[in-house]
């Protein structure tokens, strides 16, 4: 798997389709951060947003390269259809991974908060980056060229399926008691919004763990999923 991962990453920066979507976060976090000072995990749930859309166009990107014979052939390559799919996903993480680090230290760096950023605020703040990027990560999978081979349906539905997930929180207030369930299959991309704005950031016993706990177990069912179907695709 290791190869495929060097490899997925060299042919990436190769085809130079990188550029939009990580040009486009960067410029994101040089505007978001135009004026300060900026309260500091308010700021970060914002760009940990960023990095959940940036992240899924990332996805879909790198999983376009591979042409279906090609793919075919390092699925041999690499004896399994899983570790192809995951070695693929863990190079898009990886390439969220220095995002997530740049979101993170752009603003401390250039002292652009209102306070200093103390170790547990960090954390989390980080952490809930990361979650979202693998959140991104593996909803855009369902949209690969492997999964959908129309490109306006893979575009769209992406697109569609992030609107959905970051409106979540306000369908879910519209909608009637009886079904407001319903929302609990998009994406939890706001979910830990709310918890984190109204933090008091002096403990970590006082912020709410279940919706990063949620993030992380829908991330995993879908990655799961995921692989289910890619395999019976293939």
């Amino acid at each position: 798997m290791k190869e495929v991962i060097q490899y997925s990453l060299h042919d990436y920066i190769r085809s130079h389709k990188y550029f939009p979507p990580i040009s486009t976060f960067v410029v994101l976090i040089f505007i978001f951060y135009t004026y300060k000072p900026n309260p500091i995990v308010d700021s970060y749930a914002i760009t940990s947003l960023f990095l959940f859309i940036v992240s899924a166009w990332l996805c879909i990107s790198v999983l376009s390269l591979d042409s279906h014979v090609q793919r075919q052939l390092m699925m041999v390559h690499v004896r399994s259809s899983y570790r192809y799919y995951v070695a693929k996903l863990t190079a898009v993480w990886l390439i969220a991974l220095l995002l997530a680090v740049f979101a993170f230290l752009y603003p401390i760096i250039f002292n652009l908060f209102s306070d200093s950023v103390t170790f547990h605020v960090g954390f989390v703040a980080f952490i809930n980056h990361m979650l979202l990027a693998m959140l991104g990560v593996c909803v855009a999978a369902f949209f690969s060229k492997g999964m959908m081979e129309s490109a306006i349906n893979a575009y769209g539905g992406l697109a569609l399926t992030i609107i959905l997930s970051i409106a979540a929180l306000g369908i879910r207030n519209a909608l009637p008691a009886s079904i407001k369930y319903i929302t609990w299959i998009l994406p939890p991309a706001t979910v830990t919004q709310q918890p984190l704005f109204q933090w008091e950031e002096e403990t970590l016993s006082s912020l709410s763990y279940f919706p990063f706990l949620w993030i992380a177990m829908y991330t995993g069912i879908i990655m799961f999923l995921f692989l289910i179907i890619a395999n019976r695709r293939r």
